[in-house]
């Protein structure tokens, strides 16, 4: 049985608390396991009741006190140690439209939540109450950011999956290694959002003065070392049936907005990342211009690449050695990458 974490929010602007615990006695029918709940009630001016498990004492101190209520809280659990059960509580609250114009309605929060269980007790919600639909779609501008985007993918690994002998589960284990290969180097400083899209990664990081050389170095060192780590899937013995020989990275940087909705990002250091990563053939990197304090140590070149829509571009190419002091450099790297000054451009 898959459990999941479920937060949702349903817009109903009126509720008795009588109907409030028909949602709670409802909601612990369906999942009779949180046989233990809580009551606490917000008035505007002061707390009615706080933690209180008797629904009979409740029901007591609300009287002639309803049209008072700013807010009503159910928190379910599994046993009546409480406090060391707190991680894997439920809770449904109430907030009445009159009291609140902004975040008014019954929201839902569960922690471990069987999914097919919850449709069950959303359908009474839907059949029982009126719930609303917003008139207009949420709207969010964004929060400008200083970021750092980089994009890795693996090269030739469309044709690579449409052969007829690899089927989804020896696709799956190589996408795994591939994810785990990049999470792991990320780690000593791990980006703000990572994001797995089918054979390839975004990794951003919102940087400012006091980040954003350990960002850069972070991102540069797993880019260099990913190539030999690489080589070890292919060599592995997991996958018989080969594996696509190389990746691509891209990376940018400049101004962007974080989207609240989804914790994601947009903006053109994500567009130029994964352009460049598209532009980039597997034995070597391509860097925007823009990215700053890069490492002295590493060699690059300048190069003047074409890529669409924005036509010439350019970059710093960061060049694989192939030969076999290849591994040695690049344990030099890790070694070396965090620690070592650095200058812009």
């Amino acid at each position: 049985m898959t459990m999941d974490f479920i937060e949702r929010s349903y817009p109903i602007a009126e509720l008795s608390f009588r109907d409030f615990w028909d949602i709670c006695s409802h909601f612990q029918t369906i999942y009779p396991e949180y046989r233990h709940i809580l009551y606490s009630i917000d008035g505007f001016d002061s707390v009615i009741t706080l933690d209180e498990p008797n629904i009979a004492v409740v029901m007591k101190k609300i009287q002639n006190k309803e049209s008072r209520i700013r807010r009503v809280t159910a928190r379910f659990f599994k046993s009546r140690s409480f406090q060391q059960e707190s991680f894997r509580l439920c809770e449904i609250q109430f907030r009445p439209k009159l009291a609140e114009q902004e975040g008014f309605g019954l929201s839902f929060y569960g922690d471990q939540i069987d999914q097919v269980r919850y449709y069950q007790f959303e359908e009474e919600l839907y059949a029982n109450h009126p719930i609303g639909q917003a008139e207009e779609p949420l709207v969010e501008f964004g929060t400008p950011c200083e970021l750092l985007a980089m994009v890795i993918d693996i090269r030739g690994f469309s044709l690579f999956c449409e052969q007829p002998n690899i089927e989804s589960p020896y696709t799956c284990g190589l996408m795994s290694a591939f994810y785990d290969l990049i999470q792991k180097s990320l780690n000593r400083f791990p980006p703000n959002m990572i994001k797995f899209m089918g054979d390839g990664v975004l990794a951003t990081w919102e940087t400012n003065a006091n980040n954003r050389e350990i960002a850069v170095n972070v991102a540069l060192h797993s880019a260099m070392t990913l190539h030999t780590k690489w080589k070890g899937v292919r060599e592995s013995p997991h996958f018989s049936h080969g594996v696509p020989e190389g990746t691509g990275v891209g990376i940018s940087f400049g101004l962007a907005s974080h989207l609240r909705i989804g914790n994601d990002y947009i903006g053109r250091p994500i567009n130029i990342a994964s352009r460049l990563c598209s532009a980039c053939p597997s034995d070597r990197i391509y860097v925007d211009r823009a990215v700053p304090a890069l490492p002295l140590h590493l060699r690059k070149e300048e190069l003047g690449i074409i890529i669409k829509p924005y036509g010439r571009h350019h970059v710093w190419g960061y060049f694989f050695e192939d030969q076999e002091g290849e591994e040695k450099r690049e344990r030099s790297i890790e070694r070396r990458i965090l620690r070592e000054p650095s200058a812009n451009g």
